[in-house]
Parts: C-alpha cells; sequence; structure tokens
C-alpha cells in the first residue's frame, strides 16, 4: 500500500506520528515527502513501520480515540445530566426546613417537643440516653451516631473503577452525602461561622467549569480577568481604599491573609536571617488561622505575642504598645500587627484608629482581617465600626461569608498594589515564550502564589448581577436586627448572663455555675435537633455562641430558638434569682 494514499483510509483520522519531536500532526492529504520513503506497512495488521525499532499502529489509536471521545458529551447528554443533578440538588434543599442542620430530623409539628424523634423510613430512635454523643458540649449528627467520624449507617463513597457508570447511580450515591454532613444553609445552623450558597452561585461555578477559561492571565482570558478585577476593584472602594489598590481572589481567608502577609514580609523583613527576631501582634481573639501562615511563610521563628482584649473583646491598643516597647528595647523587630473587624468568637471590632497610629509609629504592617465581618461593611448601621480600615495596609475578606459565596472564595486586598505584585510577578517558562504580554497588564497571577486557579469571579458576580448590592445589604442587616432582637429577649430571662452583640454573634450562659452546667444547658436547647451551637471560652470564660448569619435564618426562627432557651432554663430548675445580664 502506498503511504501517500493513507490519507484515504477513514479509520486512521489522517495521524501519523512524527518520530523526531513525538508531536502528533493531522493531515488532510498525505505525509510530507521526508517520511514517505521510510514507511513500510503491514496490511494485514493495519501497522505502520517508521524505522526498524518503533512500530505505529493505527488501529490501536482509533479506538483509544472512541473511548476518549466519551467525554465530548452531547447536548441532550449535559441536558439530561444537568436536570438529574437539579432534581437532587432541588431534594436537599427542601429537606432544610425539616431536618436538623447536623443530619437530625425535625419530628412532625405534633409531636414536637415530646421525645419521640421521628426518621422517615424503618428507623425510629428516642431523643434519650442511648443516643451517642462526641462530647459534653456536642451535638449529635443522627440516631446512635457521633457528630465526628463514621456512624453505622454511613457508607464508603462509590468507588474509582475502570469502567463508568449511570449519571443514576453517580447522583444517588453523591446525594448520601446531604445525610452526613452539617448543613451550614439550615435556618438552625448557628454554630461556628456557616457558609451559604446561592443558586445563581452554583450557576457561575458550572459556567466557570464548562467554559474553563485560564482566568489568570490577560493573554489567555482577558474577560475572565477583567471579571476578577471588577469584583476587586468594588470590594476595595466599599473600604475606602484608593484604585491603586490591588488583590486577587483566592480559596480562603487563610491564602487571603497568607498572600497579605507574604507581602508584608518581602516589604519589612526582607532578610531571612531577621526571620527569628522578627515580631506578629495578634489579639488573644485573633483567628488561627494568621498564625498558621507564619510556618507555610517560612517564619517558623518568628515571635507571636498574643495581646489581652479589653472589657469590650476588642484588642488592647495600651498593652500592644507596651509590649512593641519592650520588643524593641530587647532588639526584635515588629513587623506587623493584625487587627480584627468581626472577631470569630464575640464578632467584636478592634479599634483600627488606633492600631493603626501605633503601626505608624514604629514603620509595622497593619492588616486587618474582615473574613467573618468584612462584608457588614454595606450595611448603614455598621459602617461606622470599619473606621480606620482604609489605612490598612493590608485586609483579608471572605465572599463565601457575608456575600453567600460557595466555600473556597476569599479575597485579599493591599493598598498599595505594586507591593502586591512585586512579591508574586511570575517569570513564564520558556514554554511561554511566544505568549503576548504587555507590561501594563496586571494578571492574577503576578498578584498570588496560586497559578491554574479555578476560575472564582462568577460565583461572586452573578449573584450581585441579579439580584443587585441592595438585596445582600438587606440580608446582611436582618442578620444585624436579629442579633440584636435575640440580645433584648434573653437579656429579660431570668438566670441568664447575655452579652450585647457588635455584629452578629450573641453569647449568653447561666452565671455563677459550673461550666458543665452550662453545657447541660446546650444539650437541652439542642437534644431535639431543631438548631445546632455550640460553646466558646472567652477571657477564661465558657458561653454558649449563636451566630446569626445564614441567609435562611429569620425572625421566626429565632423565637423558636428563644422558647427553646426559656424552656430548657425551666427544665433545669435553677433557684430563683435576679434577671441577669451582662455587656
Amino acid at each position: 500500500m502506498d503511504v501517500t494514499n493513507f490519507s484515504s483510509q477513514p479509520h486512521w483520522r489522517h495521524c501519523y506520528r512524527n518520530i523526531c519531536t513525538d508531536n502528533f500532526v493531522e493531515r488532510k492529504h498525505s505525509f510530507p515527502s521526508p517520511f514517505t520513503t521510510s514507511f513500510k506497512t503491514h496490511s494485514r495488521t493495519k501497522k505502520i513501520t517508521m524505522s526498524s525499532e518503533v512500530v505505529f499502529n493505527l488501529e490501536y489509536l482509533t479506538r483509544l480515540e472512541e473511548s476518549a471521545r466519551t467525554l465530548e458529551s452531547t447536548p441532550q447528554q449535559r441536558s439530561e445530566m444537568m436536570f438529574k443533578a437539579q432534581r437532587e440538588v432541588d431534594a436537599y434543599l427542601e429537606q432544610l426546613s425539616l431536618d436538623h442542620p447536623t443530619g437530625w430530623v425535625i419530628p412532625p409539628k405534633e409531636t414536637q417537643g415530646q421525645d419521640k424523634l421521628v426518621q422517615p423510613g424503618q428507623y425510629q430512635v428516642q431523643s434519650g440516653p442511648n443516643q451517642v454523643q462526641s462530647g459534653p458540649d456536642r451535638v449529635q449528627s443522627g440516631p446512635d451516631q457521633v457528630q465526628s467520624g463514621r456512624g453505622p449507617h454511613e457508607t464508603e463513597p462509590l468507588p474509582i473503577q475502570e469502567n463508568g457508570v449511570s449519571i443514576d447511580e453517580v447522583l444517588r450515591d453523591f446525594s448520601r452525602i446531604g445525610n452526613e454532613m452539617e448543613r451550614e444553609g439550615h435556618p438552625g445552623h448557628m454554630a461556628y461561622v456557616p457558609g451559604n450558597s446561592t443558586a445563581p452561585a452554583a450557576i457561575g461555578d458550572f459556567l466557570a467549569a464548562s467554559f474553563n477559561p485560564y482566568s489568570l492571565n490577560v493573554a489567555s482570558c482577558r474577560r475572565a480577568v477583567k471579571m476578577q478585577q471588577m469584583i476587586v476593584q468594588w470590594v476595595g472602594r466599599l473600604f475606602g481604599y484608593p484604585s491603586a489598590c490591588a488583590g486577587n481572589l483566592t480559596s480562603g481567608g487563610t491564602v487571603a491573609t497568607m498572600v497579605a502577609m507574604t507581602t508584608a514580609r518581602d516589604h519589612k523583613v526582607p532578610r531571612s536571617k531577621d526571620y527569628s527576631r522578627s515580631v506578629l501582634y495578634l489579639s488573644e481573639l485573633t483567628h488561627d488561622g494568621v498564625a498558621k501562615c507564619l510556618s507555610t511563610l517560612g517564619m517558623r521563628e518568628a515571635v507571636v505575642r498574643k495581646v489581652p482584649v479589653d472589657d469590650k473583646y476588642r484588642m488592647d491598643v495600651n498593652i500592644l504598645r507596651k509590649f512593641i516597647e519592650n520588643d524593641v528595647q530587647n532588639n526584635l523587630l515588629p513587623f506587623l500587627v493584625v487587627a480584627t473587624t468581626g472577631t470569630t468568637d464575640v464578632g467584636s471590632v478592634d479599634p483600627v484608629p488606633a492600631i493603626r497610629a501605633v503601626a505608624t509609629q514604629y514603620n509595622m504592617w497593619l492588616h486587618v482581617d474582615a473574613c467573618y465581618g468584612g462584608f457588614f461593611v454595606l450595611c448603614n448601621s455598621a459602617k461606622h465600626l470599619f473606621e480606620g480600615v482604609e489605612t490598612a495596609d493590608s485586609i483579608a475578606v471572605d465572599p463565601h461569608k457575608g456575600l453567600y459565596a460557595p466555600f473556597g472564595t476569599g479575597l485579599v486586598l493591599v493598598r498599595n498594589g505594586t507591593l502586591l505584585r512585586n512579591s508574586n510577578t511570575r517569570q513564564h517558562g520558556n514554554y511561554m515564550q511566544d505568549q503576548l504580554t504587555n507590561p501594563e497588564d496586571w494578571n492574577p497571577e503576578d498578584l498570588t502564589f496560586e497559578q491554574s486557579a479555578h476560575f472564582r469571579a462568577p460565583r461572586v458576580l452573578l449573584p450581585l448581577q441579579l439580584y443587585g448590592v441592595a438585596t445582600f445589604r438587606d440580608a446582611l442587616q436582618e442578620k444585624l436586627e436579629l442579633a440584636k432582637y435575640l440580645y433584648l429577649r434573653l437579656k429579660g430571662q431570668a438566670h441568664i448572663q447575655v452579652v450585647e452583640p457588635v455584629l452578629s454573634t450573641v453569647l449568653f450562659r447561666i452565671p455563677g455555675v459550673s461550666d458543665n452546667t452550662n453545657r447541660a444547658l446546650l444539650r437541652e436547647i439542642t437534644t431535639d435537633g431543631r438548631f445546632f451551637i455550640t460553646t466558646t471560652t472567652v477571657k477564661g470564660v465558657l458561653y454558649l455562641r449563636v451566630i446569626i448569619f445564614c441567609y435562611r435564618t429569620h425572625r421566626q426562627d429565632v423565637d423558636v430558638f428563644i422558647n427553646k432557651v426559656k424552656d430548657a432554663v425551666v427544665k433545669m430548675e435553677l433557684p430563683e434569682v435576679e434577671f441577669c445580664h451582662a455587656g
């Protein structure tokens, strides 16, 4: 067979292998002449011998292609998959109004308040002592199983196999996750800082994954870069940053903080020999992720000072100043102080202007952790809490909190964008030497250590575009009002001491009793599975902690919770006391 006729064989797909470059090339007609005389054919086996050592089997290539084309779904297949997936999502979301935020099923209304807890299907369990708990202050997540770890009804995920299975089987297996997770979108989930996600955000993720642009370089997709930059600049304006600021969407608040701290390190401590005498200042309520970043940054030997908080749970600036003065006298190098606008434990806000003054005096970098509280800056009633943030050198904020984006959405801002760029500029490898670049372009890959990151912008941008900023402002303002409402209702309750909220976190406890008694109160409140709250310890005192943050949580939910607290206190048969409240 003449090699010039290979292109007429449809099952060979016009492909040949270039031995010199190991590249596959598609030809519509014939092979280039340098290879024509070197080919031999074997018609029975459909092989091409390119040399005495290399044999190329085009029939094998055809079989591989047929299998690989399975990945190229048709519009009908995509529609079917999306329809079935949406059906599973709808079923899960419908359950959020019925199920416990950690997996329990709420009893029907006629049985609420009684001992029996009804589970759909064959299981009916009692909400009594036979239920397993993971500790004195933890909530059960299902019949006879603990909140964390594998329980008796849990199953292993569908295994990775050589051959695929149907979309129905895949979705049926995945949907089991709804019964083995903390349901952070549940209106009764009032623990930690619950994450929420909206339908447009999920659609944004779908679009991002489907179009799948490389979104970190203008040359690859200018529009994707502009979408990200628009979000960053909009958030910068919220906090009063100048247009010269720069930033990036990240995988979360810790990574946002790490990018900011890297910039601070490079600007304030350029020599690694000084790392061991560098000092980072935090409050005792600063999120643990901040100190964690030091190890990743190669500054494990740096000194960390935890500054006590005052009676309003704010960093005590006088003690901060004393710490710094003492460190300077001991030839240490104060380089970074972190203020928080919305502590995770309490929701308190550090006095940023006063901390800025100290940082300026000692030539320190000021970073603001606004991950939880940051987007309350949208609310007119809370804007005063963010006074001075516009002077911070960097800010970390989480759209997956205040903008209800899916988990994995943080944002870092650096006031002087050039410093951020200097710390992260990418030096392209030779394989990208032909890419058209413009020095004026500020590529996201030059503003973070991440490369090949997920295109996160649509999950933030689509909901903002669809609903408008006003909707998010109202949702966040509602949470502030609900926290105030909860505080005022508990304030008049006998036996309860309650801390006045700054944002949407409310702490309360029974004063004058042991921690175990307060943990017993937690169990009484959560035993029927309607709410999920936890405890925290602040300045050595254990409190029950409620955070109102889920956009599905409304006044009727808070009213039910208040009644739970009242009933739990009555059931504990505490001695009569005066009203107890504190701020």
